[in-house]
C-alpha cells in the first residue's frame, strides 16, 4: 500500500488516473442511485392508476346494488356485471401485491403502504366479499338495506383513498430524490470539471509553462534560468534535467573559448601530423636508392618531433646483427657504435629484435648499454620498428636531449611513419629485385640475338679460315682464291648484323607516338635490306602501356631481321591494328620454311623463339604460318582482357 500511495504522489500518470478513476467511482455512483431510482419510479404510473381503479370499481358495484328495488333480487345482467367488476377488483389487488413487470407495475415496499394494502385486502374479504356473495344469491336485502351497503362501499373506498395517497406521496418523494440527484448529478458534472481544470493547470500546464519560458530565456542566451522543483513527479523530474542542462551550458559557455582553443589546438596538431605523414610519405616513394630514402626520411622526422638526432638500422636475418644505414645529428662515436650489433646485444636492438615500440628515459633507467648515448648527452632514446605487414625491416631511433613525453597520438603516427618506411624500403628492394631480373632476362635475349647473327657469321668465318689454312699448307691457290670471297661475304654479313643489332639496342622510342616508332623500325629496315615495305596502321584504340609498346617493337624488329636474312623476298607488307585488340601482321612472299622442321632441329631457330618469350612476357599470343616458296606470316594478338592500362 505505501508503494501505491508513493507511486501516486511521484507520478503524474498515477495522479491523473487516480483523479479519473474517483471521478469515475463518484460519477458512478451518483449515476446508479438515479438509475436505482428511476426503477422504484418505474411502475409508480401503473400502480397509481390501478390503485385508483379499485375506488371506480367499488362506486359501480355500489351503483348497480342502488338502482336495484327494495325486496327484488339483481337481474342476471346485474349479476354478470358484478361478477366481472368483483374478477377485476381482485385480479387488480393481486398485481398490486405481486407487481407486474410486463407493464410495468410496482407498489412502493413502504410499510405504511404495504400494511394499508395488506388491511385492504383484508376488509375486502373479511367484509366486502362476504356481502358481494349474499348479494349475488339474492339474499343481501333481507336484512342488508342498499343504505347500508353505499355506507359499506363508502368506507372501503376511504381505505382506498388512503392507500392511494400514501403511493402519491411516496412516488412524490422519490421524485424529488431523483430530481435532487440529477441536480447533484449537474453539481458535480461542473464541480469536477473546474477541479480538473485546476488540477490539469497545476500538474500539466504551469509545469509545461515554465518550460517554454525557460526555453525561450535560455534561446536568448540566459542560461542563469532555473525552474522550480515542485514534487517529484515527471515534470519536477523533467525540471531537474533542465536545470542540470542549464548548468551544464551555463559551464559550456563559460569555457567556451578554452575549449575552442583546445580543439582548435587539437585539429591543428592532427592537421600537422597528417602533413608530415603526406610528407614523408610522398617523399620516400619516389625513386632513390636506400641511403637517400633513408636519408630523407629522417631528414623530416628529427626536427618535426623536435629530436637531436636520430638513425636507421635494418636488419640482416642471415648474420643476425642490425647495421647502421644513416644517421642524422649523432656524435661520431656513437655512429661507430652502431654500425654492426648483434641482436638484443642493447635496448635499441632488442626492440628491433621484437619489432615493438620502445621508449627510454636514460636518466631514470641507468644501465651499462646507455653509457654511449648518456656520453653523447642523450636523454631519451624512442626505438620504432621499421615493419610492413608480414616482415619486420629493423628499427629507426630518435634522440633527444631533454625529458621528452610522447602522447599516444604522436606514438600512433610515429609508428605508422615506420610502417611507410617498412613498406617504401621493401618496396625499394622489390623494385632493384625486379630490375635486376628484367636486366637478366634481356641480357639473354641479346645473347640469344647474338648468337643467332654475330655468332653463326664467326662460325662461318671461322671455318672459312681453317679452309683457307689448310689450302694455304696445300699450295693450291684456286682453293685460295675460291676462299677469299668467301671470307669477305661473311666478314660483310658480321658487319651488318652487327650494325644492326646496335641500332636496335641503341635507338629510344617516345612513348607516345607508336605509328612514328614502327616507321623508324621499317624505314631502318628498307635502308638495310632495300626490300619495299607496305605499312597500314589503326591506331584508333587505347595507347599501349610502355613495356607492351617496347615488346611490339622489339618483335617487329626480330621479324623484319628475319626476313632480312633467310626470306629472300621482294615485298614485306605490316599491318597494325590498335582497336579493342592489338593486332600486328608481319607477312613477306619469300622461300618460306616448314614451322615443325625448324622447332624439331636440334638447335631450334633462336630468332623466333625471342619473340615467342617477348610476346609471352606482355600476354599476347604469337602465330607463325608459313608455306615454302609462298611466304611467310607473323601474328601477334594481344586481346583487350590482356591489355595493360597505360
Amino acid at each position: 500500500m505505501a508503494n501505491i500511495i508513493d507511486t501516486v504522489k511521484t507520478r503524474l500518470t498515477a495522479k491523473i488516473t487516480t483523479m479519473l478513476l474517483l471521478a469515475l467511482v463518484f460519477a458512478l455512483m451518483a449515476i446508479g442511485y438515479t438509475l436505482w431510482l428511476s426503477w422504484q419510479l418505474e411502475g409508480a404510473a401503473a400502480a397509481i392508476n390501478d390503485s385508483g381503479s379499485l375506488r371506480m370499481r367499488a362506486w359501480k358495484i355500489a351503483a348497480v346494488v342502488n338502482k336495484t328495488p327494495v325486496g327484488q333480487t339483481l337481474s342476471s345482467t346485474d349479476i354478470q356485471d358484478i361478477t366481472q367488476i368483483r374478477h377485476a377488483f381482485e385480479q387488480t389487488l393481486a398485481e398490486l401485491h405481486n407487481g407486474d413487470p410486463q407493464r410495468p407495475l410496482f407498489l412502493p415496499r413502504q410499510t405504511a403502504i404495504q400494511a394499508h394494502l395488506i388491511q385492504l385486502d383484508q376488509d375486502w374479504q373479511q367484509h366486502f366479499a362476504p356481502q358481494l356473495d349474499l348479494l349475488l344469491t339474492g339474499k343481501v336485502f333481507e336484512t342488508y338495506t342498499a343504505q347500508d351497503w353505499q355506507q359499506q362501499t363508502a368506507a372501503l373506498v376511504n381505505k382506498i383513498h388512503s392507500t392511494v395517497n400514501l403511493i402519491e406521496k411516496e412516488y412524490a418523494r422519490q421524485t424529488f430524490w431523483l430530481r435532487s440527484s440529477q441536480m447533484m448529478l449537474i453539481v458535480m458534472a461542473l464541480t469536477g470539471t473546474l477541479v480538473m481544470v485546476i488540477l490539469l493547470h497545476l500538474m500539466i500546464v504551469r509545469p509545461v509553462t515554465n518550460l517554454h519560458q525557460g526555453l525561450q530565456q535560455m534561446t536568448t542566451g540566459d542560461f542563469t534560468v532555473r525552474l522550480p522543483i515542485e514534487g517529484q513527479d515527471e515534470f519536477s523530474q523533467l525540471s531537474v534535467g533542465f536545470n542540470a542542462m542549464a548548468d551544464e551550458l551555463q559551464q559550456l559557455y563559460a569555457d567556451l573559448e578554452r575549449r575552442v582553443a583546445e580543439k582548435t589546438d587539437s585539429l591543428e596538431q592532427k592537421n600537422r601530423y597528417l602533413s608530415v605523414l603526406y610528407d614523408i610519405s610522398q617523399h620516400i616513394n619516389r625513386h632513390q636508392s636506400l641511403e637517400e630514402l633513408c636519408r630523407n626520411f629522417l631528414q623530416r622526422i628529427v626536427p618535426e618531433f623536435g629530436a637531436a638526432g636520430g638513425t636507421v638500422r635494418l636488419i640482416d636475418t642471415n648474420a643476425n646483427r642490425v647495421y647502421l644505414v644513416v644517421d642524422e645529428g649523432i656524435p661520431p662515436s656513437l655512429s661507430q657504435q652502431m654500425q654492426c650489433q648483434q641482436l638484443g646485444s642493447c635496448f635499441c636492438t632488442t626492440a628491433a629484435k621484437l619489432g615493438k615500440t620502445a621508449i627510454n628515459n636514460l636518466d631514470s633507467h641507468y644501465s651499462p648499454h646507455f653509457s654511449h648515448c648518456l656520453n653523447a648527452g642523450f636523454k631519451v632514446v624512442l626505438a620504432i620498428p621499421i615493419q610492413t605487414a608480414d616482415k619486420n625491416q629493423g628499427i629507426f631511433n630518435l634522440h633527444f636531449s631533454d625529458n621528452r613525453k610522447f602522447n599516444s597520438e604522436e606514438i600512433t603516427l610515429i609508428e605508422t611513419l615506420g610502417q611507410q618506411l617498412g613498406i617504401a624500403i621493401d618496396n625499394q628492394r622489390l623494385t632493384s629485385h625486379e630490375k635486376e631480373l628484367a636486366i637478366v632476362e634481356e641480357r639473354n635475349l641479346v645473347a640469344q640475338g647474338l648468337h643467332d647473327s654475330i655468332v653463326q657469321s664467326l662460325s662461318f668465318l671461322n671455318l672459312q679460315l681453317q679452309l683457307l689454312q689448310n689450302a694455304v699448307k696445300q699450295e693450291n691457290l684456286a682453293q685460295v682464291a675460291a676462299a677469299i670471297p668467301l671470307l669477305k661475304t661473311g666478314v660483310q654479313q658480321g658487319y651488318e648484323d652487327l650494325r644492326e643489332l646496335m641500332g636496335n639496342f641503341r635507338t629510344r622510342y617516345d612513348d607516345s607516338q607508336l605509328e612514328a616508332a614502327i616507321g623508324a623500325v621499317i624505314r631502318r629496315f628498307t635502308e638495310q635490306s632495300h626490300i619495299p615495305v607496305a605499312l597500314t596502321v589503326d591506331n584508333s584504340g587505347q595507347p599501349l602501356a610502355n613495356d607492351e609498346r617496347l615488346q611490339i617493337l622489339f618483335i617487329l624488329q626480330e621479324a623484319l631481321s628475319n626476313i632480312r636474312k633467310h626470306a629472300q623476298c621482294s615485298q614485306v607488307k605490316v599491318h597494325v591494328l590498335n582497336r579493342n585488340d592489338f593486332n600486328l601482321i608481319i607477312g613477306d612472299n619469300g622461300i618460306g620454311f616448314l614451322p615443325n622442321k625448324v622447332q624439331s632441329t636440334t638447335q631450334k631457330h633462336i630468332g623466333l623463339n625471342i619473340m615467342q618469350e617477348r610476346a609471352s612476357r606482355i600476354g599476347a599470343k604469337f602465330e607463325i604460318n608459313s608455306v615454302l616458296n609462298q611466304g611467310t606470316t607473323i601474328k601477334l594478338r594481344l586481346t583487350q582482357e590482356q591489355r595493360q592500362k597505360a
